[in-house]
């Protein structure tokens, strides 16, 4: 019977993904069991297409096997690195999914006609750039204190408002709007900086 990834916490799923790192199937077997329901709850609705979101989930998992090796430096919770790969998926496949216009027709009177059309995709410094961003928002996620920075994941990978995190942690209201507005100002600071240095 697969695990759902509530009951899995942020140790388990860390000693998956070193597993992984190391190539062991059975470990990404595992995570995937653990964590795909949700993964998929999350693509499905921004893509409004389960066939769509299926797909993305597995490209998401092919991405995890090939880059489980690097999430020990990136420093945030493994669902919060899970969900930004596959949402990052989901825009991609969003993005391509564009109507289309043809780059050559033929007008009334015979004359072809040809459109220079940009890619829309992302241009290679665009997509180091987006890189270099995910990892110094990781960075700085990081560097929260472990109850806050729980509460904001949940506020933003979940959609819980402040009394569902208060309920799903388990603390007082007032304690958690003060951890999301103190995080939010945190995270502020330190990707201003990161920005500065780089």
């Amino acid at each position: 019977m697969a695990t759902a990834a509530s009951d899995l916490d942020d140790a388990a799923l860390q000693t998956l993904l070193a597993r992984i790192a190391l190539q062991d199937r059975a470990a990404l077997r595992a995570l995937y069991d653990a964590s795909a329901g949700r993964l998929l709850a999350i693509v499905q609705r921004m893509l409004d297409d389960r066939a769509a979101a299926e797909d993305v989930i597995q490209d998401t998992f092919v991405t995890v096997w090939q880059r489980a090796p690097q999430f020990p430096q990136l420093r945030t919770s493994p669902l919060a690195w899970l969900t930004t790969i596959a949402r990052h998926r989901a825009i991609d496949l969003l993005r391509r999914r564009r109507p289309e216009t043809p780059l050559a027709w033929t007008d009334a009177d015979g004359q072809e006609h040809r459109h220079d059309v940009a890619d829309p995709g992302a241009t290679p410094p665009e997509q180091i750039e987006q890189q270099q961003d995910d990892g110094r928002l990781a960075a700085c996620v990081g560097r929260l204190a472990d109850e806050p920075r729980q509460a904001v994941l949940l506020a933003y990978y979940e959609g819980l408002t402040h009394e569902q995190l208060a309920q799903r942690l388990r603390r007082p209201l007032g304690t958690v709007k003060a951890w999301v507005r103190r995080s939010l100002q945190q995270l502020k600071t330190c990707l201003e900086g990161a920005e500065a240095v780089g």
